[in-house]
């Protein structure tokens, strides 16, 4: 792959269409489900279509956002264990430490410490407030 199709390619990731409020929570509750485990910050990035490589703060806005407003999803900081981060949530706090790091690869670790979990595993996937 030449470096224009590889440029071409990230700019494509880099505008993965974020889906409305509702249906981002939809999409998260099926994914807890399915795996039956916590989802990170960059696997929900790669569910919806891009990379926490290249993904910029317009793309992990919308899901902190969404998690701060949904009755039926929290998000925690792992380390020995599941942390919760209170809400509400301090979105730009936490986008700030993402995005405050030079290095994607250490971005994309940073990501991956943030952990999505439902907060009643027994909910149906209808959308809730956000």
């Amino acid at each position: 792959m030449g470096t224009g199709a590889l440029n071409d390619a990230v700019l494509i990731l880099k505008r993965a269409v974020m889906p409305d409020q509702a249906s981002l929570e939809k999409q998260l509750l099926a994914e807890l489900r399915e795996m039956r485990d916590w989802v990170s910050i960059a696997g929900v990035l790669h569910l919806l279509g891009t990379s926490s490589w290249v993904a910029g703060r317009e793309a992990v806005r919308p899901v902190l956002e969404c998690i701060d407003t949904s009755t039926r999803l929290r998000i925690g900081r792992v380390d020995s264990q599941y942390r919760e981060i209170p809400k509400p949530l301090p979105v730009e706090e936490l986008l700030d430490r993402i995005f405050t790091i030079d290095d994607a690869a250490d971005r994309s670790f940073e990501m991956m410490q943030l952990f999505i979990d439902a907060t009643d595993t027994s909910a149906d996937d209808a959308p809730g407030r956000c």
